[in-house]
């Protein structure tokens, strides 16, 4: 009985020994084939922060949080009645010179006056010109248009505020492509390279894995922290996951018998 005991206890130990290998086995596999997990959010590939060009009250705002708008679409209308009166003035000088140019060229012709007086009215025409540009510049600017496609996630002012040149006024993204920006050590960057492959997992219980790939690696480390940023491109992964959720994201080696095919 005893002795069945003593059998029992050493088949139970080779068991236990034999899974804890197993087990060192699957972590050196794994470590093997998984170069790193960082944690990252992802965040569009293309986006864009809209400023205000001038000093203006809002006068219309076109577009909510959440709209989609296409390149060259006017999101906000600014109010700035004295910059209208200096292009209407402008435009005015502008036909005045222009209209006596053309007159002097036909007094020109006919010898009735000199060289120099025609190109003093050609001057004075250009000036008119410029100062008019000048002023359609600016009036151009109570025009807030769209820089690209995408989503409006952000609008900071409303009809009726009165904003600074240079005010935050609105923000866009292309919520299609995502990527992230991974800060890797120092002494990993040795298995990264350029359009490696990489995994990511949401981390608030997603099941679907994204594929992606490391589209740049900074020249520079850190030397405060000791790492170098590295960033990662998943196209399309908008149709899964929203900008801004977080990951684990996974660079795997790739498998050199699959390099050796693609480079041939």
């Amino acid at each position: 009985m005893v002795h069945q005991s003593f059998a029992t206890l050493r088949l139970i130990g080779h068991n236990a020994l034999f899974l804890c290998g197993l087990f060192l086995i699957l972590i050196a596999t794994r470590a093997g084939a998984e170069e790193l997990i960082l944690r990252a959010p992802l965040v569009p590939a293309r986006s864009a922060t809209v400023y205000a060009g001038l000093n203006a009250r809002i006068q219309h705002v076109n577009f909510d949080e959440g709209d989609l708008v296409v390149k060259g679409d006017t999101l906000m209308v600014l109010t700035r009645r004295d910059l209208r009166l200096k292009e209407t003035a402008a435009r005015i000088a502008l036909k005045k010179a222009q209209t006596l140019q053309a007159r002097w060229e036909v007094l020109h012709k006919k010898k009735l006056i000199s060289d120099q007086q025609l190109e003093n009215v050609r001057f004075d025409a250009e000036v008119a010109h410029c100062n008019w540009v000048t002023t359609r510049i600016e009036l151009d600017k109570t025009t807030i248009i769209a820089p690209q496609n995408g989503m409006v996630v952000e609008v900071n002012v409303k009809p009726g505020d009165w904003i600074l040149a240079y005010t935050e006024v609105a923000r866009i993204i292309d919520p299609r492509d995502l990527q992230v920006h991974l800060f890797v050590p120092e002494d990993k960057l040795n298995a990264i390279q350029i359009n490696m492959p990489l995994s990511a997992v949401p981390t608030a219980g997603g099941k679907r894995a994204l594929s992606g790939r490391i589209i740049g690696i900074s020249p520079i480390i850190d030397p405060q922290s000791g790492t170098c940023k590295v960033t990662g491109l998943f196209l399309n992964a908008g149709k899964y996951v929203r900008p801004g959720t977080l990951v684990d994201v996974t660079t795997t080696k790739r498998d050199a018998r699959s390099n050796g095919k693609n480079q041939s």
